[in-house]
């Protein structure tokens, strides 16, 4: 089933009964999960639509965004697991894979499974909300954008440079990748390298499936 929501689309709850299979009461509890996540809006009288993401709000998610990966780091080169380190690891040797394979589900997958090593191994609950609500609501730009000339490959280049860091258990290098990150991809959005055409699947409508599946 693939999903392609553009920003500002309006759902329905019949329409995602369908799409899903599932009962209004769940897709309901969903959206509610979803709402909370960043990835849609739920406002009175005027219904359900996916969230909207304008350049300036998105340079200020990504601005925060930076410090409080930083952050993340940090605490994960001195609290995480070796599991939760070798997990952080692996997520980029499968992004490297995915993006020779042109596996843009996987690409997406694998950067989901780094974010999530990563909040996981910080252990402040916190900061693993925090940057999990911007996460939500920078996603789109990630889902439609990762095809965009380029991107993908600068962005694994950033990643790496995470993981190195981490591995070397160096924190003020850890703290700059994380901003260089946030920065390159800042910049790649300003430039306007979002092409919401690209059929690929929907990170919203795949989260939504999950929600759905879980109940």
């Amino acid at each position: 089933m693939q999903g392609r929501w553009s920003p500002g689309t309006r759902l329905t709850e019949r329409a995602l009964c369908d799409f899903t299979g599932a009962s209004r009461s769940s897709v309901r509890e969903a959206l509610q999960l979803l709402s909370q996540e960043g990835y849609i809006d739920i406002r009175p009288n005027q219904g359900v639509r996916v969230t909207t993401l304008d350049a300036r709000e998105a340079a200020d998610i990504y601005q925060v965004r930076s410090v409080l990966e930083g952050l993340a780091a940090r605490n994960f080169i001195n609290m995480a697991t070796a599991a939760q380190r070798a997990a952080l690891q692996e997520a980029l040797t499968q992004l490297e894979s995915a993006i020779e394979r042109e596996d843009v589900a996987s690409q997406l997958k694998s950067i989901e499974d780094f974010y999530d090593a990563l909040l996981d191994g910080c252990y402040n609950s916190v900061l693993k909300s925090s940057l999990e609500e911007l996460h939500g609501k920078i996603s789109r730009l990630r889902a439609t954008s990762i095809l965009s000339p380029g991107r993908i490959r600068n962005t694994l280049k950033e990643m790496r440079r995470i993981g190195i860091a981490i591995e070397q258990n160096n924190e003020a290098e850890a703290w700059q990748a994380c901003r260089s990150l946030t920065d390159v991809l800042d910049k790649q959005h300003r430039a306007g390298w979002v092409t919401p055409d690209i059929k690929v699947r929907d990170a919203g409508a795949e989260r939504l499936l999950s929600r759905v599946d879980s109940y």
